[in-house]
């Protein structure tokens, strides 16, 4: 069983962090902190709206990497140094 008036180890975590507490800037910088961790989410302000401006985001993003393999492929199919992805011959001649 445990001894309840034994003394917990001090840990070098546990000092830095109670070292870190003591500073005047520390405390500004973790109130900014906790301010902003506890604000109202857009997402939870407004649903629909979120989810609307996510899959048009995600669409958006989509179509940007669609449009760039799109233009690296057809780069690659007309470059002449590779054999046979140049432009094709005229039909019925040389």
């Amino acid at each position: 069983m445990r001894n309840p008036g034994a003394q917990a180890r001090i840990t070098l975590r546990w000092r830095f962090s109670r070292w870190m507490q003591r500073r005047r800037w520390w405390r500004a910088v973790a109130g900014v902190y906790w301010r902003w961790a506890d604000r109202t989410r857009f997402s939870e302000r407004f649903p629909k709206t979120a989810g609307v401006l996510g899959w048009i985001l995600a669409f958006a993003i989509t179509m940007a990497l669609v449009t760039v393999v799109y233009y690296l492929y057809s780069k690659l199919l007309s470059h002449p140094d590779i054999p046979g992805t140049g432009p094709s011959p005229a039909p019925g001649g040389e």
